[in-house]
Parts: C-alpha cells; sequence; structure tokens
C-alpha cells in the first residue's frame, strides 16, 4: 500500500503487554494497528511481554521489529490461560477437585487485582524501563502508543515518553479507575487506582477508546482530549470446515442452531433467560441446540438443569480461535451476553465484530440503549431482548423460517460497511502523527 502521508511518517513504538503470536483477545487491536501502520510506511516497534514461542497467532511485523522482554520475576497465573484451548468435544462437568480448585483460582484473582497496582502484571513495568535500551538497539520513537489492559503498560509508556522526551497516547481497550464495572474492587481501592491513573495521566498527550460514552468517561474524569476509534472487523478466510464436523455435534435441517463463543462474566453476563425461553417452548424445545464454546464458570449448565433443558445445551469449553469461527460461521444465529444495565452502556465488545464478520443474525442480551444494540438495530444485524417469553418468540420465528427454508438469512454483506478494522485505524494514525507533531505536553497539576 503506497505511504498516504507526503512527509516522512514518525517512528512509532506500540506498548502493549499482549501481542501475537498471543492469541488473546487483547492482542489483537495493537496487532492490527501495528499491521496498518507499516503497510502506510511508518516505521514501528512493537514492545511486548509476550515470547516468540506463546502462541500461533500470526505476528503482523518482522521479528527484529519485535521487543520482547519478560515479565520478572514470573508470578503463576491461576487456571488455564486467556485463548489456551482445551481439548476437542463437550466440557465435561467439573469434579468435586476441580470446582475446588477454580474457587481456589477465582480467590487468588480476586486477591490479585485488590492488592496488585496498578494490576497483577506489576512485575513487567521494571524489567521494560531497564532494558529497552538494549533491545532496541538504538533505535528511538517519536511517538509512543501503549494499548491496556493490563495498565501496568501505561506505566512502562509513560516512564519511556520522559526518557526520550517524546509524546504519548494511551489507547483505552477498556477503562481503567472509573467505569469499569466488571473490575470488582473495594472502594478504597478505586481511590487508589484514581490516583494513579490522574497521576500517570498528567503527561499524557490524547487518550484513544473504543466508545463515545468511554470517551466522554476518561474526559470528563481526567481532562485529557479522548478519541474514539472503535474496534474492527479483522477480515480472514471463509471457514471452509462444517458446524458438524468442528464441534462434533450432528447438524439437522430442521433444527435451530444457536452459538455463543467467549467468557461469561457471573453476575453479569447471564445466559438464564435464553434458557429459561427455550424452556417456554415447549415440545419445541428439542429443535432448538444452543452451543456454548468458552469459560462460563458453571453458570450455564446451572441454568439448564434448573430449566430442565439439559439435552438443548451443549458446553464445549474453551476452543481454538479457529474452531470459534467455525462454530459462528456455521450457526444459524449468534448468542452476543453483555450486561443489562446503563453502565454498560458504552462497552462494545471486540466480539460483536467478530460476530458480524460470520454473518449471522446475532440475538443480544444487555442494556438495550447500549452503544452495542444501537449498532446491530442501526444495521439490521440483530435484535436485543431480555425477556424470556420475548426471546421465546423470536426463537419461533427463526425456527419456522428454518423449517420452512433450511437456513435462517443471513445478515446483508452491507452491514459490514465501514467496519473493517482498515476503516478505523486510518484515523488512529491521524491520531499520532497529531501527537507527535505537538511535542511533549506538559504536566498538569
Amino acid at each position: 500500500m503506497r505511504n498516504a502521508y507526503p512527509e516522512p511518517a514518525p517512528r512509532l513504538l506500540i506498548v502493549s503487554y499482549h501481542f501475537p503470536p498471543a492469541e488473546t483477545v487483547g492482542a489483537r487491536r495493537p496487532a492490527a494497528l501495528a499491521a496498518f501502520a507499516k503497510q502506510q510506511g511508518w516505521d514501528v516497534r512493537v514492545l511486548t511481554a509476550v515470547g516468540a514461542d506463546q502462541g500461533g497467532a500470526p505476528v503482523p511485523v518482522p521479528e527484529e521489529h519485535l521487543i520482547r522482554i519478560a515479565p520478572s520475576p514470573r508470578l503463576r497465573r491461576p487456571g488455564r490461560s486467556a485463548g489456551e484451548p482445551v481439548p476437542d468435544g463437550a466440557a465435561p462437568p467439573p469434579s468435586r477437585l476441580g470446582r475446588i480448585r477454580s474457587g481456589a483460582d477465582r480467590l487468588l484473582v480476586k486477591a490479585g487485582m485488590e492488592l496488585l497496582l496498578p494490576d497483577p502484571q506489576l512485575n513487567w513495568i521494571r524489567p521494560p524501563v531497564q532494558n529497552f535500551d538494549r533491545g532496541a538497539a538504538g533505535w528511538r520513537p517519536d511517538v509512543i502508543l501503549v494499548s491496556g489492559p493490563p495498565f501496568s503498560g501505561f506505566v512502562v509508556a509513560a516512564a519511556l515518553a520522559r526518557r526520550f522526551r517524546v509524546p504519548w497516547v494511551a489507547d483505552y481497550r477498556d477503562l481503567w479507575s472509573v467505569g469499569n464495572e466488571y473490575w470488582v474492587r473495594s472502594a478504597l481501592r478505586r481511590a487508589v487506582d484514581k490516583r494513579l491513573e490522574r497521576r500517570v495521566l498528567r503527561s499524557v498527550a490524547a487518550c484513544v477508546t473504543v466508545s463515545e460514552p468511554l470517551a466522554e468517561t476518561i474526559h470528563r474524569t481526567f481532562g485529557v482530549q479522548t478519541h474514539v476509534v472503535m474496534n474492527g472487523i479483522d477480515r480472514r478466510p471463509v471457514p471452509m470446515e462444517s458446524f458438524a464436523t468442528s464441534v462434533g455435534v450432528e447438524a439437522s435441517a430442521t433444527t435451530l442452531t444457536l452459538a455463543h463463543t467467549g467468557y461469561i462474566y457471573p453476575g453479569k453476563r447471564d445466559p438464564s433467560p435464553l434458557i429459561d425461553a427455550i424452556a417456554l417452548l415447549g415440545a419445541d424445545a428439542t429443535k432448538v441446540h444452543l452451543i456454548f464454546a468458552g469459560e462460563d464458570h458453571g453458570i450455564t449448565r446451572a441454568a439448564a438443569e434448573r430449566a430442565g433443558v439439559t439435552d438443548s445445551v451443549t458446553l464445549l469449553g474453551q476452543v481454538s480461535p479457529e474452531k470459534s469461527w467455525r462454530i459462528q460461521a456455521d450457526a444459524d444465529a449468534l448468542v452476543l451476553l453483555m450486561w443489562n444495565d446503563p453502565r454498560d452502556a458504552g462497552t462494545v465488545t471486540g466480539k460483536i465484530f467478530d460476530y458480524l464478520q460470520a454473518r449471522r443474525p446475532v440475538l443480544l442480551l444487555g442494556y438495550e440503549h447500549g452503544v452495542a444494540a444501537r449498532l446491530l438495530r442501526e444495521r439490521s444485524a440483530g435484535v436485543v431482548a431480555n425477556d424470556p417469553a420475548a426471546i421465546a418468540a423470536r426463537l419461533r420465528e427463526w425456527l419456522a423460517v428454518k423449517e420452512r427454508t433450511g437456513r435462517v438469512p443471513a445478515v446483508p454483506a452491507a452491514a459490514l460497511d465501514g467496519l473493517f478494522r482498515e476503516d478505523q485505524l486510518g484515523r488512529y494514525l491521524d491520531i499520532l502523527r497529531d501527537a507527535a507533531r505537538g511535542g511533549v505536553r506538559r504536566p498538569v497539576t
């Protein structure tokens, strides 16, 4: 791709704890930005904690442009790493020992999130600050972009910006001390986080986040100019393997197949209304098949047992990204679980763009006036419902279409217009160039 800028592009350092080859969701946004900036002729380097052997995702920049510095000391991570697949097939019920270990891991995570400041990745702050010069081999940035969480990376970026006297930009995939209800903390810990965040942002040139409500929260709280650059659809080949082959479940021309892929947050993203809706179908419940792929803490199984529809639910546990995409592409409809609360209005999960890529209609359980709900409605890409009776009515409609035609219609291709990564990232480079031109922002008090 031709360089779109008439003048030399700045040297960009991207600081991201998560980065390919790691297959975590947090690696995708910084990886997409690195690839796009490189295509546009920018001189890009990436500082990350991910080793060259820590996953299978494609790396978007040459290895010599990656500065890989491991955390120190290494801390044991409770449970399975994010993105690590489990053996194929339906997930077995957890054993008593497994439930005990899972509970202990959750307690460890909760304790770590409460006590480790700013987050459990704090052991990555000192190593990259101390060893960057050695890893960079004399290369120096004109502007620094850091993507979080984890927010330990913000501390790293601010320190390197001070050292090289260059501007830095903070990319919030999620919020930190305010507006993030998924990070459960005490009031004291929230106050400490807010104080630290304010201190770190004193020197930031600008902030970027994924939706207008989140941008307004950052600007209102910290007085920092905040831009919106949405996540986008990652172009990838259409999966060729059938749904039945990919998950080992027999497909049927008269069965309505729903699929949910990803993590379920206890107490906030609840599949119970959907499972109760299946129970309301009576005899037709046997014609609905609900697939869950991802960690759900036993929530889905308990809801299915309570509603008496366990035969309609298959739990796969965590699967590889490729299998997740195959499941999405071949389902009749996709389930997006979000929090039905006004505090979730600004959340735009990256999963919604995966679902749009699959072009299957989306059933969203969540806040009906939120950004995600509005996106689906405006694009005619899905429906929003939280009441079991309303959900059951929608399932009956889809089931009737499936029985009559053999397939629920795909979302129109036009629904994806303007939502691909490259549609969003041109604006990101403008923000970074403006920051580089503006130099170092004077600290505020």
